[in-house]
This record gives C-alpha cells, sequence and structure tokens, in this order.
C-alpha cells in the first residue's frame, strides 16, 4: 500500500502528463489545422463537426406536438438537464417529488485551496 507522500507524488506526476499531453494535442491540432488529417494507422487525428440543436421555446412546444403526432410520448425525448435545472433554481427537494436521481462517481481533479507540496 502506498504512503499519503507516494499518493502525492503520483498525483502531482499525473498532473505533469496531463499537462505534457495537453501541449502536444495542442501542437497537434495546429499541425492539423494547416496540412490537413494525419493518419497514424492506428487512428485518424482530424477535426469532425458536432451539431447541437437549439430551440425557441415556441418551437421547442410544436416539436412536442410534432412527436406526440409521430406516435410517441414527447416527454420520453425532450428532459430537463443540469443545465436547465439549475437555472430554475430547482432544489433536490423539489426534484425528488418528480423524479429519481442517478448518481455516478467520476475520478478527477479539482483545485486546491491550499498551497501546494513541493
Amino acid at each position: 500500500m502506498m504512503t499519503q507522500q507516494e499518493a502525492i507524488n503520483l498525483a502531482n506526476e499525473i498532473e505533469r502528463y496531463e499537462s505534457a499531453l495537453k501541449k502536444m494535442k495542442e501542437d497537434l491540432k495546429t499541425y492539423v489545422t494547416v496540412n490537413g488529417p494525419i493518419d497514424t494507422g492506428e487512428n485518424i487525428w482530424a477535426f469532425a463537426d458536432s451539431v447541437s440543436w437549439k430551440f425557441a421555446p415556441d418551437r421547442l412546444k410544436d416539436l412536442a406536438a410534432e412527436i406526440l403526432l409521430m406516435g410517441h410520448n414527447p416527454w420520453n425525448y425532450l428532459k430537463l438537464g443540469s443545465p436547465e435545472i439549475k437555472a430554475l433554481c430547482l432544489t433536490d427537494d423539489v426534484l425528488k417529488q418528480y423524479g429519481t436521481s442517478k448518481v455516478t462517481k467520476r475520478f478527477a481533479s479539482r483545485k486546491s485551496e491550499k498551497k501546494a507540496v513541493v
């Protein structure tokens, strides 16, 4: 089992690797921007379009009607996401009256409140 200091050293090493990886990806993005996609033989590094949609509230209502006319329940497809819940200031107590929550654990780092130990 590792000690706390070994864990701190490992975490610091991960942060260095992630920083280096971020820099390498930026460099590769610059290359691909100028020269086009690069094929490594295992992967193709290139820019790809990602499409997202935004609907005005009245048009969203019309879309819900369209989904209903297609024979589907629009509420199976039109959901409140975290940004919408946050914007509405809905508390967990309020949300519990209408639905169930799903909590997942994600391993990640966040900024520390204390000074780094060297």
